[in-house]
């Protein structure tokens, strides 16, 4: 009887402790990540390669073929760290620039101070 009593003590020890275990997640699939416009993917791509890196891009608000080259960094009038570049179109050469939002970190085109073929 009293190996009894011991086997059930251990097994009643075995339960609490498999209970109190960290739980995995039930689900695990990897979060996915937001899709982005192809402004967004330009000015991403903008804001986070190398001075001289290209890249070509389509339907963009500046062009439906555009190929991007970056040049060097700045921070803007509202203390933004900002990745400017050079925009080849059909149109012509045009500097954009792209900017780091200081809350959420993510890159965005800024506004164009000159127009397409402005270079």
């Amino acid at each position: 009887m009293q190996k009894y009593c011991l086997f059930l003590l251990l097994c009643l020890l075995c339960v609490t402790l498999v209970s109190c275990a960290p739980k995995q997640p039930l689900s695990t699939e990897p979060e996915q990540a937001p899709v982005l416009s192809p402004d967004q993917q330009l000015a991403q791509f903008l804001g986070e390669s190398a001075p001289g890196a290209s890249s070509a891009f389509a339907n963009t608000s500046l062009g439906n073929s555009v190929t991007v080259t970056t040049q060097g960094a700045y921070v803007s009038g509202l203390g933004e760290f900002c990745r400017e570049g050079v925009a080849v179109t059909n149109q012509g050469k045009t500097r954009i620039a792209a900017c780091q939002d200081r809350k959420t970190e993510a890159w965005r085109l800024a506004p164009a101070i000159f127009g397409h073929g402005a270079l």
